[in-house]
């Protein structure tokens, strides 16, 4: 993990890349887990806030980071509270059919999925919890994320264009309550073997899928605990001790490994 460390006090996706604010926030929380001290924690402190932008990716992995680390954090609330607004309303403006091709201003590292809309708006609800913000934006936002709702049978998922895990993560984090449609739609897409798919009885799982479906269930009270599921991901840790995607792609990622160690802890805490 401290291999990753860059000059700047961040981490990296590897040697000689600079920093980046999704590694830092993934490595500080495998850190923090494993009870690790993060040597010079002032100069990764100072990384943060030099490397904090008004825009959602940066407030999103700054304002978490620094959560973390304990440290105070900066007042964002109205840049939030605006940003929220503005992508909610852009919205309203086109069909859901168009909705797909919205640009929100947020990347993940090595997302495979372009940008959308429920990314934003859950980064900015998060955000908006993070400093204990009450305001009428996060009803607004719980209403909004209900026009995403597809249904699949007896289930119910949330997607920008279908429904899939990762949005209905999005979803599930913004709106904060049970709905037993909503756990189908999840448990429908575990793999016989353990881990989630994409999309039921499909091969192969992937990490990210099982991160989004573990957390989700979480967050709507669901205790997951499943044996083959702790195997599956256990069975993903490469020689260097870091975390690949699935049984097939073989290289560690800061990535793939938070998503690998935070699943384990909701399943096995």
């Amino acid at each position: 993990m401290l291999s990753r460390r860059a000059e700047d006090g961040g981490f990296a996706f590897c040697y000689p890349l600079p920093s980046s604010l999704p590694e830092t926030y993934y490595a500080v929380f495998i850190l923090n887990s494993l009870n690790e001290k993060i040597p010079e924690k002032e100069r990764l402190v100072d990384y943060l806030h030099s490397s904090l932008k008004m825009n959602p990716h940066s407030v999103y992995f700054v304002l978490n980071t620094l959560n973390l680390l304990g440290e105070e954090l900066p007042d964002v609330e109205g840049f939030a509270v605006e940003r929220l607004n503005r992508a909610m309303s852009r919205v309203k403006k086109v069909e859901v059919r168009d909705i797909h091709e919205l640009e929100s201003g947020i990347t993940a590292t090595y997302s495979f999925d372009m940008p959308n809309v429920l990314r934003e708006v859950y980064s900015l609800v998060n955000v908006l919890r993070l400093l204990n913000v009450k305001c009428k934006e996060l009803k607004k936002a719980r209403d909004f994320v209900r026009m995403f709702e597809k249904k699949e049978g007896h289930a119910k998922g949330f997607g920008v264009k279908i429904p899939n895990l990762e949005d209905t993560y999005y979803c599930v984090y913004v709106l904060s309550e049970r709905d037993e449609e909503v756990v189908r739609f999840i448990t429908n897409r575990e793999w016989k073997d353990g881990g989630f798919s994409k999309v039921p009885e499909s091969y192969p799982p992937y990490i990210e899928d099982t991160f989004f479906a573990v957390e989700s269930l979480h967050i709507m009270g669901e205790k997951y605990r499943n044996v083959k599921t702790i195997r599956y991901i256990s069975g993903l840790q490469n020689a260097d001790g870091g975390f690949r995607r699935s049984v097939y792609l073989g290289t560690s990622s800061l990535e793939f490994s938070y998503y690998a160690v935070k699943s384990l802890l909701r399943m096995l805490y």
